[in-house]
């Protein structure tokens, strides 16, 4: 997320920050929500295990199996003991394990409070019965420094499966009312499945302990650390930009037909992103989203080859959302809920209580 000039969330402005698909990105003199790199993981029957890093940048990686631990992220005593591991959420539900890097022991008091209490809007926003497994840093992500300007940043593994594999799965765990039958399905292409997604969608273990995403928050700009409440004239709401980095772990992010290994490359929020009634985007140009075939516009998306940021964020136009492009200071963005209908065709269950707030 990228902070700066009365924009909002995955991306903040404050500084240009320019990532590959699904990263982050700001305009110069504000702050971006940072999207960071995937990991295209291969388990069983799903081949090579592969890094897709910010830039865009598609390469093998060395172990196909449990996803690696927790970065460092700096060092600990005594006085600053790496926090033990926090479980959010109920068993038979949406559970969230925040794993804490050791660079969280040194975040200011209320910052583990502020991401945890994100944590909890998606457990009690959804009901799907699986575990989320989340190394949380301060200051970097996964050990590396967070881009200029961030404000927060994700990084996710995942899977890369067939167009029919996704549009079958998506269907069966998904939102009925959605048919993929635009004019322009991309049934050639392969599609990007976040970890965290795969399991939603029954692609993967739903109780996998292996990690499926890194988010890190920036120890640059003031936060403001409450979880209620209005928010200082001259501080970014954490627990805004953690709602919109959790989401982009549990596969908000968007690739639009980016080359990988020369094929065009999906997500499968890319499948809801419509240019217009019965047509999809396909492009970095915005479009809007639909659960419906397009018939319905639930929010414009960031036009980010005009004004960077990520693709898959919120237009400006859609005004103080978590899930915007950019924020600025003061600016109090919520999960809406329009947002969460947009997690609910990622194939992730509504509950009772995310069902009266869509």
């Amino acid at each position: 997320m990228t902070a700066g000039s009365a924009f909002r969330p995955s991306h903040f402005d404050i500084a240009p920050a320019i990532g590959g698909p699904g990263g982050d990105f700001g305009f110069p003199g504000s702050t971006a929500f940072g999207g960071g790199s995937s990991v295209l993981t291969g388990g069983a029957g799903l081949g090579q295990e592969y890094l897709l890093s910010d830039s865009g940048a598609l390469t093998a990686a060395h172990s196909a199996s449990g996803h690696g631990g927790g970065a460092a992220g700096g060092s600990t005593s005594s006085t600053h003991s790496t926090p033990a591991p926090t479980s959010v959420g109920s068993a038979g539900g949406l559970r969230i394990d925040l794993i804490w890097d050791s660079s969280v022991a040194k975040a200011p008091a209320g910052f583990m409070q502020a991401i945890i209490a994100a944590a909890q809007e998606y457990s009690s926003m959804f009901s799907t019965n699986e575990q989320i497994n989340i190394d949380v840093g301060y200051g970097e992500i996964a050990g590396t420094a967070l881009a200029s300007g961030a404000l927060g940043e994700s990084e996710n593994y995942g899977y890369l499966v067939s167009y029919s594999t996704a549009v079958h799965d998506l269907e069966a765990a998904g939102d009925p009312a959605s048919d993929f039958t635009a004019s322009n399905e991309p049934s050639t292409g392969q599609v990007f499945v976040s970890s965290a997604e795969a399991k939603a969608l029954g692609i993967v273990s739903a109780n996998s302990t292996a990690t499926d995403g890194y988010i890190g928050f920036s120890s640059q700009y003031p936060m403001d650390l409450a979880t209620s409440g209005g928010v200082p004239s001259g501080d970014y709401d954490l627990m805004s930009i953690a709602e919109h980095e959790i989401s982009e772990v549990m596969g908000r992010i968007g690739m639009e037909g980016a080359s990988m290994s020369g094929v065009k490359t999906y997500t499968p929020l890319d499948l809801f992103n419509y240019a217009s009634p019965g047509k999809l985007e396909l492009s970095a140009n915005g479009g809007y989203f639909s659960n419906n075939d397009g018939a319905a516009n639930l929010g414009w998306y960031n036009d980010a080859a005009v004004n960077g940021g990520d693709i898959a964020d919120w237009a400006s136009s859609v005004l103080d959302n978590s899930y915007d492009a950019f924020t600025s200071p003061g600016s109090l963005d919520p999960v809406t809920g329009n947002d969460l209908l947009e997690v609910a065709a990622l194939g992730y269950k509504l509950s009772p209580a995310g069902i009266a707030n869509a």
